[in-house]
């Protein structure tokens, strides 16, 4: 499964609770009135939930303008020394971004999306939406096509039961077929490439990270379109993901 069966009698208070802190991210600041309008709650329910997660830590509130507290960053940086991929990864991702001139990232999958957990920037990257922690579609990104890719069937129909193959732009595989199309191709090259599929002038190559038939991440670099477009960059880039993802699988197995 994806994600997590539902339960069967779910605890509304913490359904709220994360309810708010989500509200809060998307807003990234905002007063009472402005999270009110994205709630459907009594204004003094909402004091009291937004007082105790102040009181607690986990929201801060200054000028009247309440924002997640880095009481969040603690955890999520804990979530992610769980991985040992990450510091398995280290000094791969390094070299790749020193070799490539542009953005290595560290993925892996959880809950049927893509989660950013690493990255290196090379000298020539460009500034894009994504960063740590995010979650994407895993339809629409080169780690996330070659993370389902050398999965199973069953896992890849759970992934598009859940979440659909959302289109991030006219390019992004939005068809089941012609998603099962490009997995083969991406099974026969043993790489996966997007091309504008998430933004705009914005490309990547990935290879899975795969430890006893087990999908562990990928690994990716990106670029802009138009230096992936070109073949000799793209099949330096290919070669670089394929052999780091090979290096990190080494190190997986003999932990």
């Amino acid at each position: 499964m994806t994600n997590a069966d539902s339960p069967k009698r779910p605890i509304k208070t913490a359904v709220r609770v994360f309810e708010l802190v989500q509200i809060v991210q998307d807003l990234e600041s905002a007063t009472f009135t402005e999270i009110s309008e994205h709630v459907d709650m009594a204004e003094s329910t909402l004091h009291d939930y937004l007082t105790t997660l102040t009181y607690l830590g986990y929201f801060v509130n200054e000028g009247r303008q309440y924002s997640l507290s880095l009481r969040f960053l603690d955890h999520g940086i804990a979530a992610r020394d769980t991985f040992s991929i990450c510091s398995k990864s280290r000094d791969t991702l390094k070299q790749l971004a020193d070799e490539s001139d542009a953005a290595v990232w560290l993925t892996v999958e959880q809950g049927g999306k893509v989660v950013y957990l690493a990255q290196e920037l090379g000298e020539n990257s460009i500034e894009t939406h994504e960063r740590l922690g995010k979650h994407e579609f895993m339809n629409c990104l080169a780690s996330g096509k070659v993370m389902l890719a050398f999965s199973s069937e069953e896992h890849i129909a759970n992934v598009v039961e859940t979440h659909g193959l959302p289109r991030e732009t006219p390019e992004s595989i939005t068809s089941r077929d012609d998603l099962q199309k490009e997995l083969a191709e991406i099974r026969e090259h043993g790489y996966a490439v997007n091309h504008n599929e998430t933004a705009q002038g914005g490309s990547a190559v990935a290879a899975p990270i795969v430890v006893d038939d087990d999908v562990r991440g990928a690994i990716a670099i990106a670029a802009p379109h138009a230096r992936i477009e070109n073949d000799e960059y793209r099949q330096q880039i290919i070669e670089l993901v394929t052999t780091g993802s090979n290096e990190i699988e080494l190190r997986l197995a003999y932990e």
